[in-house]
């Protein structure tokens, strides 16, 4: 039986994938409308920024702001550069692959990173070794993407 929390985690996660769904064909839309795929990534960046100042001014607790102070500037530096890439990369390339095949291309790429990282607990990330169920699960997701991107 699961337990409540871990259903509204689920939940949560389920409206993230949602919203994500749509947040990079909007962006790719917004990219070929302006013809221009770094100011589509700049405006997306700008509202997310406002948002989260805006946010963060009101909720956050001041000590995690003196925390990032002290915190090694690549813990800050590399994700955001990581995430402009990412973003500015989905963006050019939706109107040319297509929502699916990104999608099912960039999921594939993730799922394979991530069961690196959680094996080896990198970046922090609690240790979950790879299991015959995972790499199955793996082979199964990267099959599938093999198939979908096919015409």
């Amino acid at each position: 039986m699961i337990s409540q929390t871990l259903f509204f985690w689920f939940a949560l996660a389920i409206v993230a994938g949602i919203l994500g769904s749509l947040h990079v064909p909007l962006n790719g839309a917004l990219s070929v409308r302006i013809q221009s795929t770094m100011v589509a990534t700049l405006t997306f960046y700008g509202v997310a920024f406002l948002s989260i100042a805006s946010i963060s001014f009101f909720l956050a607790p001041r000590t995690s702001l003196q925390a990032l102070l002290e915190t090694p500037a690549w813990y800050y530096i590399i994700p955001g550069l990581i995430s402009v890439t990412v973003v500015g990369t989905n963006t050019f390339l939706i109107p040319r692959l297509g929502a699916i095949n990104l999608l099912v291309i960039t999921v594939a790429a993730q799922l394979l990173g991530r069961i690196v990282i959680s094996h080896f607990g990198l970046f922090e990330s609690p240790v979950d070794p790879l299991s015959w169920q995972k790499f199955a699960g793996g082979i199964l997701v990267i099959g599938g993407a093999f198939l979908v991107v096919q015409n």
